[in-house]
């Protein structure tokens, strides 16, 4: 599900450029009531509104203050909290007001990804535990200034949502492919293909590459993510192709890339091959997400958790059978963490969720001039800012 659509200009409001934005390093907040964290929403629009929903389900969890620039998701997120709690928490157009809050022990941060930076770095300089949802930020440079803020800040948890890292199915997947259960890993395929298009989000920013960061960057970096868990570091090369202006009748200065296919190179030879696109049929036939790796020995499906090996003489099983809801056991982790003496490793650490920036921005980069194009090239071109 694509992260919630907020208004930048709205949402930082005049000041939020600029310093006046900066809170105090390292606030003190008030002890942190038995049972469990009281936790700021900030940002309640589609994305956002799960995770609320999800925190609610906790319990001990206490939700004291929403943020959201749009009235509606404001007087949304106070409705689903007093339903479930009896109290109405208050609410704010503009985030400050939460990070200011004494009562408030932790963050959940679900916002156009532009604001991702500026929004969690803030989140932690004011002494809050963040959970920020991916990616963690649009640009290396940014996810470096966060990185180097969190650094700064070690007593306090700080997550991102990449929850297929919490997914059951994926953690013992993974951990089957690095033990070498499929062998000399081959190639990977994976789509993610939706007939919703064109999305736009509130004020059009998922339309918006400057602030989406387009597809490969916002949405598909769960992917990457996964391909470069899979392997402990980001693909080498990346070639691609797609198409912009699909949904030009329908959304004049969209910008983004609606359909794209790209194919990753690693060092060792391992191959993938993914595409996403927003312009199918509503037929299941042709909409959907699957990921499937194949090695010298067998062949792992994540959507179905099939594993099956080439010796036919070997039973075939399926890892982690049954869905399990990833968003609940993420933030699960979260909670816990910020409830830990010392918070222990996320499921996903910053340097990782920086090496899935780093692999779309490589991917936009191949898909934008349709070539061959080597990670050197991106880091090459962060170094020189």
């Amino acid at each position: 599900m694509p992260p919630i659509a907020l208004n930048r200009r709205r949402f930082l409001g005049c000041s939020a450029a600029g310093a006046g934005f900066a809170l105090t390093q390292g606030a003190s907040h008030a002890a942190t009531p038995a049972g469990g964290p009281r936790v700021g929403v900030i940002g309640v629009g589609n994305r956002g509104t799960t995770l609320l929903r999800t925190l609610l389900d906790i319990p001990g969890v206490v939700i004291p203050a929403v943020s959201d620039p749009e009235p509606r998701h404001r007087a949304r997120g106070e409705g689903i909290v007093e339903k479930a709690t009896g109290r109405r928490p208050d609410s704010y157009p503009d985030p400050r007001r939460v990070l200011e809050r004494p009562d408030v022990d932790a963050v959940v941060v679900a916002i156009p990804c532009d604001l991702h930076e500026h929004v969690s770095t803030e989140a932690i300089r004011a002494g809050k535990h963040l959970y920020a949802e991916k990616p963690l930020a649009i640009t290396i440079e940014g996810c470096d200034r966060l990185i180097a803020a969190a650094a700064a800040a070690p007593t306090l948890a700080v997550h991102v949502g990449f929850q297929r890292r919490s997914n059951p199915r994926f953690r013992e997947g993974v951990g089957l492919i690095r033990s070498g259960t499929l062998g000399s890993l081959i190639e990977a395929r994976g789509y993610w293909t939706s007939s919703n298009g064109p999305l736009l989000g509130h004020d059009g920013w998922l339309g918006s590459r400057r602030r989406s960061g387009d597809f490969m960057v916002e949405q598909a970096v769960h992917v990457w993510d996964v391909l470069n868990w899979i392997h402990g570091g980001p693909p080498s090369e990346a070639f691609g192709w797609g198409r912009k202006s699909l949904f030009t009748a329908q959304a004049p200065g969209r910008d983004v890339t609606d359909h794209y296919g790209v194919e990753l190179l690693w060092d060792n030879g391992f191959h993938a091959s993914f595409v996403q696109s927003y312009i199918a049929p509503a037929d299941e036939n042709f909409t959907g997400s699957h990921l499937r790796v194949l090695g010298m020995e067998g062949g792992l499906d994540f959507g179905s958790g099939a594993l099956t090996f080439r010796d036919r003489e070997r039973p075939r099983r399926v890892v982690e059978p049954g869905q399990r809801n990833d968003t609940r056991l993420a933030v699960e982790a979260f909670i816990a963490a910020t409830l830990a003496e010392a918070p222990p490793a996320p499921p996903v650490t910053l340097l990782e969720a920086r090496d899935a920036t780093l692999a779309g921005l490589l991917v936009r980069k191949a898909v934008d001039e349709a070539r061959m194009v080597t990670l050197d090239e991106i880091l090459a071109q962060a170094s020189a800012g």
